[in-house]
């Protein structure tokens, strides 16, 4: 049997589909502005004081390769976002030298800083023996008596962004800021000179 077409019967299949296509555009052009508006950049982070109590050669006959260190630094890390606060959660520290860890990893607590927010830790890091390479430590040896070592700071966690009623997942972090300081052999310092301006690397 031959089926009867009602004239007009696709009109409001076409409308309803045309008012579900407009939607979605709307939907997706509102998305767009409030992600421009609201995208959140990297925090930034600057090294402005590093204080060097105790790096020395901690070597016995058994264990000839080995250092003391203990030093404070002072980080200082703000949110670049007017409009975006930033949690910081799980966050080590530690201190580097030719890419060997000269002090244990060091944890910070939860921290959650405003829109376009400042704050700054001092957290004190060192042990009494830390094992490194030879080459390593006849290299800071040599260093420190021309009077110049290169230490890298690394900073490990993961970070969130708040914008109002709305929360991201939780990201990555990861920061190394590369220091030039000033430290000759048998110094210590309750701040060594910044030979340079540290550059800190902020990854997410």
């Amino acid at each position: 049997m031959e089926k009867k077409v009602i004239p007009g019967s696709s009109k409001p299949n076409c409308f309803l589909c045309s008012c579900i296509l407009l939607l979605l555009i709307l939907t997706g052009i509102t998305a767009l502005i409030v992600y421009l508006v609201y995208r959140p950049s990297k925090p930034h982070f600057s090294v402005a004081r590093l204080s060097v109590f105790a790096l020395t050669n901690n070597a016995s006959s058994q264990y000839p390769n080995l250092l003391c260190t203990s030093m404070q630094l002072t980080f200082v890390f703000n949110n670049p976002n007017d409009r975006v606060g930033v949690f910081y959660d799980r966050l080590t520290v530690n201190v580097y030298y030719h890419d060997e860890p000269i002090t244990p990893p060091v944890s910070l607590p939860l921290i959650f800083q405003e829109p376009a927010g400042t704050a700054a830790l001092s957290p004190v890091l060192g042990a009494p023996s830390v094992p490194v390479s030879g080459d390593a430590l006849t290299q800071l040896i040599a260093d420190r008596t021309y009077g110049v070592v290169g230490l890298k700071v690394v900073v490990l966690g993961r970070v969130k962004f708040k914008s109002g009623p709305f929360k991201s997942g939780w990201s990555m972090l990861y920061v190394r800021c590369d220091l030039a300081v000033g430290l000759k052999k048998g110094g210590t310092a309750t701040a060594v000179p910044l030979l340079s301006e540290p550059k800190c690397q902020v990854e997410i």
